[in-house]
């Protein structure tokens, strides 16, 4: 869905309604772009196809297309322009407007399942391995907070030891 701004329809030339865009919203697109490279990532995940976090959205989509999606015309040309919409989201002032990109998102989609064997596909439609991790990670991150709260407290509790708090008294 184009990320534009609708003033009002008015009639056109032969009846048909006309839309007047008056302007751009640069943050709705800029949030398009995001959401769909993380779902094409999630994707990948998916499918088993390698996720580099140090590349750049455009690294990422030509080597997609030079690896994973060669036969898929269609699907080349979603992924680099998913790659293009990420990029121009990150570091351009203005965000690529106007583009269909969850259409681009279902050709790689497909493109990828189509590669991918029976049980990849099952995992990746009832239990995909990018939530797992998501899950795993966030149960990581709690556990890690957990423990270093306990550690903190038990710290704060130890200064108040009454061993240590009477070590510096004379004896009677």
């Amino acid at each position: 869905m184009p990320a534009a701004t609708t003033l009002a329809a008015v009639p056109g030339q032969r009846g048909e309604a006309r839309e007047i865009v008056v302007g751009v919203d640069a943050d709705r697109a800029r949030a398009d772009a995001h959401a769909a490279w993380d779902e094409l990532l999630d994707t990948l995940v998916d499918f088993h196809v390698r996720v580099d976090l140090t590349e750049t959205p455009r690294t990422t989509a030509e080597r997609l297309a030079r690896e994973a999606l060669v036969e898929d015309a269609g699907a080349v040309t979603g992924v680099r322009l998913l790659g293009r919409a990420e990029e121009r989201a990150r570091y351009a002032r203005d965000p690529l407007t106007g583009e269909e990109l969850y259409p681009a998102l279902r050709s790689v989609r497909g493109a990828l399942a189509a590669r991918a064997d029976r049980r990849t596909r099952l995992l990746a439609a009832l239990l995909p391995p990018s939530v797992l991790l998501r899950w795993r990670n966030t149960l990581t991150d709690r556990s890690t907070r957990l423990v270093t709260t306990t550690g903190q407290v038990r710290q704060r509790l130890l200064r108040w030891n009454p061993r240590r708090l009477l070590a510096g008294r004379p004896a009677r």
